[in-house]
């Protein structure tokens, strides 16, 4: 049974503590519309201005008209104070400074539902269930959960602000609630690298080998009973824990970062105003026979979706870091080869902020990628820490052997300021999770800052264990849906399972359209390598007002916007570095309006 699209509480919940969170959501929570409950901006981090901007962007996409301040340091308050209009935010200590704005006034003449501090998501969805506040103690909470008739919400327990995040996804939903217990980082790696090398030499054929990973991550959740004829929600922590439950279609959510950034993101996109897809990216460098790119790409334009492709020696890394991340658009599909790259092993020695002396070592792996300049590239990074003090960074036992401390923020100011280099440096053949995607000249390294022009789009990627890293980074940087792949595919494969899903499959939701693709083109077999994250409720719409207008108007924009930033990073003092990379993101955007102006409005010279 289709699940409704829940409407949008004009009412959001910014706050780090999950116990006012729920209070306040208890306070404003509506059947049929969910309460968008989002953490604080994360102020230690060298992006922490950018964390803020997501934040803003966030509650500007959901429409609210009234931002709750809750519990949270007292610095990422004030800076979203200084980003938001006065009159959005409303700073509250608990649920009595936002009575006014109740849902229902006899939720303050019930008894309230008293829970304890643990298994908070499961009180929550009890107490909008039942149109009650919720009273929190020191009492340990119930061991229950809430069935679920139609969809079925599963939580990793760990994160309990996602576990408040969960219970009003459910909410809005009419879902159920089950949690489960938190997997050890050490078993998620182990797992996901068991999908990742599936078709290594061993005793144990490729098939045996899937079969038991499933038969483990089953293990992981337990007591997941999925309704009859219905779906599943996962909210996860790293685990694919659909692929235990091929019986029914699934999607999965992570608790952790900006659960509840992304959970908006797909809500959002799905309200009766938005159009949907109406336009799509698609890069086949030809890396690898893609057919899926051809027949999507005319599937698409008879459904009015506007389509640029990439391919051969125009999907360069530079092209496609540029179209990713500046051009708009809806849907981008990736069609090419995936895997974690060799790289470098790099060794540092100094004293953190404490004057302890510290060896951190730390695997290094590269994109690279064209510039104007003939004699420079263009280089991203991607950094994974091994260890510390000689204890390995995925020790489960580390913070038993060693006392971090002040040790990796010293690094990285250190490192951002260059103050330090490596004493040692070594070449390693694989760098775990670095997951970079060929080109048609180099490695692209996906770590996008924002996408499709700061859009949230539907990205499908068909490469070889492209879901692993890949959907966290993609997630991360607003895509609203993501599909990728857990073990190596054929190109047959992607393309029996690209077509059904896009074109038989047409407007059924996301999860539900892949998980029949699946079925079909694989019948008996156990396979069902492809796995959707997103929230469930999301589908394939197509349909187009004007892409080449909306195209040329908000690439304008973009541009103005980079134009009136130049003179102020001058003014803040901004590296050159900075200036000149947003000097470049200007002539991006000039070139290609140039350039779609000719082909789309001749009469057009590219200005309003």
């Amino acid at each position: 049974m289709p699940l409704k699209v829940p409407s949008i509480r004009p009412v959001a919940i910014v706050s780090d503590d999950a116990q006012s969170a729920a209070q306040l959501s208890c306070l404003v929570g509506m059947r049929g519309a969910y309460v968008a409950v989002i953490d604080g901006p994360r102020m230690g981090r060298d992006d922490r201005k950018a964390e803020v901007t997501r934040r803003r962007n966030t509650l500007a996409r959901s429409g609210v008209k009234t931002a709750l301040l809750g519990p949270m340091p007292e610095e990422a308050r004030a800076a979203l104070q200084a980003d938001l209009p006065k009159r959005f935010c409303r700073v509250v200590n608990g649920w009595e400074d936002a009575q006014d704005l109740i849902a229902d006034h006899k939720r303050l003449e019930r008894e309230p539902l008293v829970w304890g501090r643990d298994r908070i998501g499961i009180g929550t969805l009890k107490a909008l269930t039942e149109g009650r506040r919720i009273e929190f103690t020191d009492e340990p909470s119930r061991m229950e959960n809430v069935p679920a008739a139609n969809h079925l919400v599963v939580c990793e327990e760990g994160e309990p602000l996602s576990e408040v995040i969960a219970a009003n996804y459910a909410f809005a939903l009419g879902a159920g609630l089950t949690l489960i217990p938190r997997v050890p980082k050490v078993l998620t790696d182990e797992l996901l690298e068991g999908f990742y090398g599936l078709q290594d030499p061993g005793d144990l054929s490729p098939t045996e080998r899937l079969q038991s990973l499933k038969h483990r991550i089953s293990a992981c959740c337990p007591n997941v009973k999925a309704p009859q004829g219905g779906s599943i929600t996962f909210l996860t922590s790293g685990l694919p824990f659909g692929i235990a439950h091929a019986d029914v279609p699934t999607t999965h959510l992570f608790t952790y970062p900006d659960l509840g950034i992304c959970v908006v993101n797909g809500i959002a996109a799905e309200q009766p105003e938005k159009l949907g897809v109406e336009i799509a990216v698609l890069v086949d460098p030809g890396t690898t026979p893609a057919p899926e790119i051809e027949a999507s790409a005319k599937v698409l334009a008879k459904r009015r979706v506007f389509v640029r492709g990439y391919s051969g020696r125009g999907a360069s890394v530079r092209a496609v870091t540029e179209a990713v991340e500046l051009f708009p658009y809806d849907l981008l599909i990736f069609a090419t080869h995936c895997g974690d790259a060799d790289g470098y092993r790099w060794t540092y020695e100094y004293k953190d902020y404490e004057g302890v002396p510290r060896t951190f070592v730390v695997d290094i792996a590269l994109g690279v990628g064209q510039t104007d300049e003939e004699e420079m590239l263009d280089v991203m990074q991607y950094m994974r820490f091994h260890s510390l003090d000689g204890v390995s960074w995925t020790d489960p036992k580390k913070a038993e052997k060693i006392t971090v401390g002040s040790a990796v923020r010293y690094f990285v100011d250190a490192r951002a300021q260059d103050e330090i280099k490596p004493v040692k440096r070594e070449e390693i053949e694989r760098v775990t999770g670095s997951a970079v995607m060929k080109m048609f000249d180099h490695n692209y390294l996906a770590m996008p800052r924002h996408l499709g022009n700061k859009a949230t789009p539907i990205i499908i990627n068909n490469a070889c264990v492209s879901w692993h890293e890949l959907a966290k980074r993609f997630m991360f940087a607003d895509c609203r849906a993501y599909i990728g792949t857990l073990y190596p595919i054929m190109p047959a494969e992607a393309d029996a399972v690209m077509m059904a899903t896009i074109e038989k499959q047409f407007e059924k939701e996301l999860p539900h359209a892949l998980w029949s693709a699946q079925n079909a083109a694989y019948k008996g077999s156990s396979r069902r390598p492809y796995v959707v994250s997103g929230v469930y409720c999301q589908r394939f719409r197509f349909g187009s007002k004007n892409a080449p207008e909306r195209i040329l108007a908000e690439m304008m924009e973009a541009q103005k916007s980079w134009e009136r930033r130049l003179p102020k990073l001058a003014e803040e003092g901004a590296s050159d570095s900075i200036i000149k990379r947003t000097g470049s993101l200007v002539d991006y955007y000039a070139a290609e309006i140039a350039a779609f102006s000719k082909r789309w409005h001749p009469k057009r010279d590219g200005r309003r």
